[in-house]
Formats: C-alpha cells, structure tokens, sequence
C-alpha cells in the first residue's frame, strides 16, 4: 500500500504511480515504465525524454515521524500479545484437567528418557545416525 502526498489517497499493493492523479512515488518514469531517479532528466534506459512526474518530497521531519509511530504501535501490539499469552498460560494453568494433563505428559517423557537410557550405547549410536542422516535430506 502506498499514500500518495499529492492527492492524499492510498493505493493498494506496490504500484509504480497514483491511480487517483497519475504522479509517481518518489521515482520518475519514462513511457516503457523504466525507473529512474527523481532528478533525472532523460531516461537512463532508453533516452526518453518524456519523464512522469513524481509527488511532492516529503519532509525529513515526517518521515521520521512516521516512523517512530510504526516503532510505537508495533511495540505497544507486541506487549499487549505478549500479556495476552500470559493471561491465557496462567488461567489454563490453574484449570484441573490441565494440571493433570501436564503431570502425564511429564511422566511420559520421563518413561521415555529413562527407555532412552536402557538402550545399548550401539543401538543410539544407529538411531542417531538414522536422524542426523534424515535432517541432512531435509536441508537439501
């Protein structure tokens, strides 16, 4: 999405210009669409000569504006998720069933860890092998 500061609308996806004035985002292009700089005169693909013309600068001072509200909302988004997942954790934590559903899985996992142990050191060696040999098909 782009705003365009000439006609103050917004255009959907990444267009090359305003559909609502025609001026071009900060680039000025010839008739076959090629980009060239703002301050170009002739087009450095082709030698056009017939430029678009781009929408007014836009000040250092709202760029950076601009910029620290994005800064702002994306953190005050991240902390309000963040506390969201707390709150969850914490009442799913204080519910029975999933208090014994965490104790089961612990105690298979110890069932597991324990069977992992008893296993003779050749038969891990293999089944190490086996997965380490599987993770490098997968990164291919």
């Amino acid at each position: 999405m782009k705003y365009c500061f000439q006609c103050g609308r917004i255009t959907s996806g990444e267009p090359l210009f305003c559909q609502f004035c025609g001026r071009t985002y900060d680039v000025k292009l010839c008739p076959r669409l090629h980009v060239n700089p703002r301050i170009a005169t002739v087009c450095s693909a082709c030698g056009s000569r017939e430029l678009s013309v781009p929408q007014p600068r836009v000040s250092g001072w709202l760029r950076l504006a601009a910029f620290l509200v994005r800064i702002l909302l994306g953190a005050l988004l991240v902390c309000f998720s963040l506390w969201l997942i707390v709150e969850v954790i914490t009442d799913l934590l204080g519910m029975p069933v999933v208090q014994e559903g965490m104790v089961l899985i612990g105690v298979l996992l110890i069932g597991l860890w324990f069977l992992w142990a008893m296993l003779p050191h050749c038969i891990r060696k293999v089944i190490q092998h086996f997965l380490a040999r599987k993770e490098r098909k997968r990164d291919r």
